[in-house]
C-alpha cells in the first residue's frame, strides 16, 4: 500500500501501489503533455516571428528585385530601340556601299571594255605599222648595187625614226655619225635625255648585202668594230642592223643579244629598228631615278673626289721621294761602307810603309864609308885619294 497525504487538508489516503503508479504516469504524462504543448506553443510562435521576418526580408527583396527588373525592362526597351536604329543604319550604309559596288563595277567593266579596245586598236596599229615597216624593207632591196642597198637600208632606219620622233622620243638626239677617229665611224648615234639627263646612247650600224654578191659577209664579221666604234664615241649599247645571213634560224627571230662576244650589242633585222630603240630607252627610263640620284651625287661629292685626287697625288709623289731617298740612303751606306775599308786598307798600307820606312832609318848609320870601306883596301885607297 501507499500511503499519499491530501496536500489541503493533510489527510492520508491509502492506495495501491498499482493504483498509485498509474496515477504517478498520468500525472507525469499530463506535465510532459504540458510541457510539450507549451514547447510546441513557445516554437511555433518563434517560427511565426522568424516567417514574418523573412516574409517581410522576401517582400523587401523581391521589391528591389522588381525595380532592378523594371530597370533592366526599361533597358532593354531603350537597347532594343538603339538597336534597331543601328541596324537601320547599317543597313542603309550597306545598301549604299551595294549600290556604289554595282556602279564601281559597272565603270570597271565599261573601262576594261574601253581599255580592252584600245589595246585592239593599238596592236592593229602597230600590226599595220609592222605591215608597213616589212613592206618599206622589201622595198629597200630593190636597189642594184651593195652601195645602193647600204644606202636605202640607212635611209630606211632614218625614215622609220623619223616618223614617230615627236610622239615616241621627243627629247631624243637621233643622227648620223659624221666624226671620224682612228676607229673610223659607225652609222647613227641614238641619244634619249630626260630632265637634260642623258639616260641612254646607242651606236647603230647598217650591213646589207645584195643577193647577187659574190662576197657573203657575216655578221659576226662587223661585232670588232662595232664594239670599238661605240666604245670611241662612249655610247653604253651597240647595234647591227642588218640583212646579212638571210637564212640564219638565230638572226631571223628578229633581235639577237650577241652580249657573250661583246657587253650591250644586239644583231636585228630592219623591221624591229624602232622596237629595239624602245625596249633599251624604256629599260633606260626604269632606271632614270637611279641615274639621277648618281649624277646628283657625283656634282655634290666632285669637290670630295677632287680633295682626294690631291692627296693621293701628294701621296703618290711623296711614295715615290721616299724610295728615291731610301734608294739613295742605300747607295751612301754602300759608298760609306767601301770608304770604311778603303780607309782601314789605307791605314794598314800606310802602317806598312811606316814600318819600312823605320826599317830604313835604321840601316842609315851602315852607309857610313868607314863601315862600308872596312875590309875592302882598294875602296879605302880610293875613298883617301878624294879626300
Amino acid at each position: 500500500m501507499v500511503e499519499i497525504k491530501c496536500p489541503k487538508c493533510g489527510e492520508i489516503i491509502k492506495i495501491e501501489k498499482d493504483t498509485y503508479n498509474a496515477l504517478l504516469n498520468e500525472i507525469e504524462q499530463n506535465e510532459l503533455k504540458n510541457q510539450v504543448q507549451e514547447k510546441e506553443k513557445s516554437i511555433m510562435q518563434r517560427l511565426e516571428a522568424e516567417y514574418k521576418v523573412k516574409e517581410t526580408e522576401l517582400n523587401a527583396q523581391n521589391k528591389v528585385l522588381q525595380e532592378k527588373i523594371n530597370g533592366m525592362d526599361d533597358k532593354i526597351k531603350v537597347a532594343v530601340n538603339q538597336s534597331g536604329e543601328k541596324l537601320k543604319e547599317e543597313l542603309s550604309q550597306k545598301t549604299q556601299e551595294i549600290a556604289e559596288l554595282k556602279h564601281e563595277i559597272e565603270m570597271t567593266k565599261s573601262k576594261s571594255e574601253l581599255s580592252e579596245q584600245k589595246i585592239r586598236d593599238e596592236y592593229d596599229f602597230k600590226l599595220r605599222e609592222k605591215d608597213e615597216q616589212i613592206e618599206r624593207w622589201k622595198s629597200y632591196r630593190m636597189g642594184d648595187s651593195t652601195k645602193d642597198l647600204g644606202e636605202s637600208l640607212e635611209q630606211y632606219c632614218s625614215d622609220s625614226f623619223n616618223e614617230v620622233r615627236t610622239v615616241a622620243f621627243p627629247n631624243a638626239y637621233f643622227e648620223k655619225d659624221n666624226i671620224a677617229d682612228e676607229e673610223g665611224k659607225g652609222d647613227f648615234i641614238f641619244k634619249d635625255y630626260q630632265e637634260g639627263v642623258e639616260i641612254v646612247s646607242i651606236m647603230f650600224e647598217m650591213k646589207n648585202q645584195n643577193d647577187t654578191t659574190k662576197t657573203k659577209h657575216k655578221n659576226e664579221d662587223f661585232f670588232a668594230k662595232l664594239d670599238k666604234n661605240r666604245n670611241s664615241k662612249k655610247c653604253e649599247y651597240a647595234v647591227l642592223v642588218s640583212t646579212l645571213e638571210e637564212d640564219s634560224k638565230l638572226y631571223n627571230k628578229g633581235i639577237v643579244d650577241v652580249s657573250y662576244k661583246y657587253p650591250k650589242m644586239f644583231v636585228i633585222r630592219p623591221q624591229f629598228f624602232i622596237t629595239i630603240i624602245g625596249l633599251i630607252s624604256n629599260m633606260a627610263k626604269n632606271s632614270f631615278e637611279y641615274k639621277k640620284q648618281v649624277d646628283i651625287y657625283k656634282r655634290e661629292n666632285i669637290d670630295v673626289t677632287n680633295f682626294e685626287d690631291a692627296v693621293k697625288a701628294i701621296a703618290d709623289k711623296i711614295s715615290k721621294d721616299y724610295a728615291k731617298a731610301g734608294e739613295i740612303y742605300s747607295n751612301v751606306d754602300k759608298l760609306c761602307d767601301d770608304i770604311v775599308d778603303k780607309v782601314e786598307k789605307f791605314r794598314k798600307e800606310f802602317k806598312s810603309a811606316m814600318d819600312w820606312i823605320e826599317k830604313a832609318q835604321k840601316q842609315l848609320p851602315n852607309l857610313e864609308i868607314r863601315k862600308l870601306t872596312r875590309n875592302n883596301k882598294t875602296m879605302q885607297e880610293k875613298f883617301d885619294s878624294l879626300k
